[in-house]
């Protein structure tokens, strides 16, 4: 057993908290009262408090410590914490502060020995019990500081997608997407303010709600506090897409330069992806490849030199749903050497794969993106020449892996006949770094 974990029983009796413990206490709309005696014991012990002015409004007027509210950006706070450590500062946090909430920014930075947490039900558990869903059905998503649009890689019949808003508009805009997709007969529950004095919950088809005032009349005004569910019903116009890899070609906006959609799906197979993995997409042409991995689950750097293609990338990225993809309009060489020196690996996070999609006859290139692979990552290219074919094969001989010819045969018109035409075969090849 941990020290962390006798620290955190500590916290449950009349025993004082240890020095230095930073205590996150989630609270919910019923405010102090629906606190735990534990939770409560603390607050009242605390020197100071962190959290929105919302939180500390919330707590009784006999509590003397020192309010301290957030302060914008969100990462001000953390040396504001740091600064009182000394004071064993409590934090305030909405509902269950480990799930998409500020516990896992504090444990990420302070470390999980340094914190204890009392969680309260999240908005998203009240919503459940409120509606009846089942949680384990859902697919949940944050929404808040991020663009609706990162719904549609969710978009299935039948399916039932759990969001936390941004804010007050963020119902309607999720409506409008929803309804041009044409999932405008799905059913949106709006879940406002729960567990408190002023709970409402309000359900109406998308194509109703995106019609729904954001002007200044109160009586249409929803909260900023507010929780999504959509219950997804697709109509005729739905064009339903897959999850697997191997979209059709036409699902994409391209200018021909774009991985088939049967080598696509191997391509994406080699590569193995797996939820939260980092990929480089080198020579992403229309963005094809970052896409479909991040509609099963990872992250995509997409680094593309021509400046129409990125265009196109940017545009499919909205289109399939993942508008977060990392694009970086510059010449491969630029994007390594920016990857080496770069300050924010926001822009370029390690990749645990990397994908060489273009400019594989590039002086060195293979051996400078296996570098920058940590062990177990994942090396693929493909090529449709003999010169990038020539350098898949030195590289082969220098550091192993597979290499495969992979040849598709479409049914296409021959006059008045059909028969079957040849796209041009691909060298395709899989390193795995060791």
């Amino acid at each position: 057993m941990t020290d962390h974990t006798n620290t955190s029983s500590a916290n449950t009796d009349q025993s004082p908290v240890p020095n230095g413990l930073i205590t996150v206490i989630g609270i919910c709309e019923d405010g102090f009262s629906g606190l735990s005696p534990a939770a409560a014991r603390i607050i009242k012990q605390a020197g100071v408090i962190f959290g929105g002015k919302r939180h500390l409004s919330m707590l009784p007027n006999n509590i003397s410590a020192q309010h301290c509210p957030w302060v914008s950006p969100f990462n001000d706070n953390l040396a504001l914490i740091a600064n009182c450590r000394a004071q064993n500062p409590v934090v305030l946090a909405s509902g269950d502060p480990m799930y998409f909430g500020v516990g896992n920014t504090l444990v990420n930075h302070f470390g999980f020995e340094n914190i204890a947490i009392f969680p309260a039900p999240s908005s998203i558990n009240l919503a459940c019990a409120r509606t009846g869903w089942a949680l384990a059905e859902c697919d949940v998503i944050t929404l808040h500081g991020r663009r609706p649009e990162n719904l549609r890689a969710r978009l299935r019949p039948r399916g039932k997608i759990i969001a936390l808003s941004h804010d007050g508009t963020t119902p309607a805009l999720a409506a409008v997407m929803l309804y041009d997709a044409g999932y405008g007969d799905s059913n949106i529950t709006v879940c406002e303010r729960l567990g408190g004095d002023h709970e409402k919950i309000t359900t109406k088809t998308a194509r109703e709600w995106q019609n729904h005032a954001v002007g200044h009349d109160a009586d249409n005004l929803i909260d900023p506090l507010n929780v999504i569910l959509i219950d997804l019903v697709a109509d005729a116009t739905a064009d339903l897409l897959p999850l697997g890899p191997g979209l059709p070609d036409d699902a994409f906006i391209h200018d021909g330069m774009i991985t088939k959609s049967e080598i696509r799906a191997q391509t994406i197979s080699s590569l193995g992806p797996w939820k939260g993995a980092v990929l480089w997409d080198i020579g992403a042409g229309c963005g094809s490849i970052s896409i479909e991995w991040m509609r099963l689950g990872g992250q995509a750097v997409a680094i593309e030199r021509d400046g129409k293609r990125c265009d196109m990338i940017a545009k499919n990225a909205t289109r399939l749903g993942t508008p977060d993809v990392i694009l970086h309009h510059a010449s491969i060489d630029h994007a390594i050497n920016m990857a080496k020196t770069a300050a924010d690996p926001q822009h370029f996070p390690a990749p645990d794969a990397i994908f060489i999609g273009g400019g594989i006859t590039t002086p060195n290139l293979m051996e400078q993106c296996r570098d920058m692979l940590s062990t177990h990552g994942r090396l693929v290219a493909n090529t449709v020449t003999l010169e990038g074919e020539q350098e898949l094969f030195r590289f082969y001989n220098k550091f192993g892996g597979t290499l495969s010819r992979l040849t598709v045969s479409r049914l296409a018109a021959r006059g008045n006949f059909t028969g079957w035409h040849n796209l041009a075969p691909v060298t395709h090849y899989v390193g795995v770094k060791s």
